[in-house]
């Protein structure tokens, strides 16, 4: 059987767009393109398989019976068509076209050269984007990131996500190296005021949550958005916080002003890995979450555990 001309990858990767992105509207102002074009090419490949796939009298627009079973063939389509073109333009020594990566910024700032330098030549144009992680995962399900680096994620569930674990980091306290008393939360709350990472952030989410559960009550005084403002506060003698290994790695002109501990109780941790859309860029996020370990292992950490040589205990590494 001859397929119809309309019945091709480039609509129906429009059709998977349409539907991840939740409308005609918005697939449009991500191509680019009129929301007319869009609509044009959803009712030509209707038109090809004889029935539809949306049911217009939805409110947000719906799937139908075969929009659904399209759409989860369709998705496993289109990541073969990508895994097959990125296979042959390697096997032909030849990178992909552009690729957006986006980390936190404490990993951007150690992790950004080691990439390039490892991983450059897999890429013919590279955008490196540092910012919230939260943010970022927005973007990544609008496809305008194709790989993440991060230690917050919480979109494990979805079924076109392929997941790269690079090391598991428990939080640990850290405060003013001034600050000589006893860490007990039960018996002896710290007097000094916390300094919170943003909750717009996922560790910051994260922390907050596990606060809650410890029912430690601490006052909002102080929000920051960065490991950095954060660290520099606690140096400065100005409060005390929880943070991980990674952030505390990027700021080592601020350890020596610092001391730092275990949570004396409730441990907790987060998980650091690679994020990709499943099958779409073949063996580059398992190179990728690989690379970023080694560099974080034998580079980055081994200054930060020769300060506190327990930190060691509070990573696990998965690649």
């Amino acid at each position: 059987m001859k397929l119809p001309q309309e019945f091709d990858l480039h609509a129906l990767e429009i059709f998977v767009m349409t539907v991840e992105l939740g409308g005609m509207s918005q697939c449009a102002g991500h191509l680019q393109v009129t929301q007319s074009a869009v609509s044009q090419t959803i009712a030509k490949l209707e038109g090809s398989i004889g029935t539809p796939l949306f049911d217009r009298s939805m409110r947000p627009l719906g799937l139908t019976t075969s929009g659904r079973t399209l759409f989860e063939r369709a998705k496993r389509l289109i990541a073969l068509a990508r895994s097959s073109y990125d296979e042959v333009r390697e096997g032909a020594d030849l990178p992909l076209a552009s690729l957006t990566v986006a980390m936190s910024f404490s990993l951007a700032n150690q992790l950004t050269a080691a990439i390039m330098s490892g991983l450059g030549n897999r890429a013919e144009r590279w955008n490196i984007r540092s910012g919230i992680s939260l943010e970022h995962q927005g973007e990544f399900l609008a496809r305008d990131i194709d790989m993440l680096i991060t230690g917050s994620f919480n979109l494990e569930h979805r079924s076109n996500v392929e997941l790269h674990p690079m090391l598991e980091e428990s939080f640990v306290i850290a405060m003013p190296a001034s600050y000589t008393r006893l860490i007990d939360f039960a018996a002896d709350p710290i007097d000094l005021p916390f300094i919170r990472f943003s909750h717009l952030t996922g560790m910051g989410q994260q922390i907050e949550r596990q606060i809650v559960r410890m029912k430690l009550g601490l006052p909002n005084v102080v929000e920051v958005e960065s490991s950095h403002q954060q660290l520099a506060l606690v140096a400065a003698g100005l409060g005390w916080t929880i943070t991980s290994p990674v952030c505390l790695s990027a700021t080592p002109a601020l350890l020596s002003r610092t001391r730092l501990e275990p949570m004396p109780r409730g441990r907790f941790s987060r998980l650091v890995q690679v994020v990709a859309r499943t099958g779409e860029l073949g063996d580059l996020p398992g190179r990728t979450a690989q690379l970023c370990a080694r560099e974080l292992r034998e580079t980055t950490f081994p200054s930060l555990i020769a300060e506190a040589p327990w930190l060691a205990d509070q990573l696990v590494w998965h690649a």
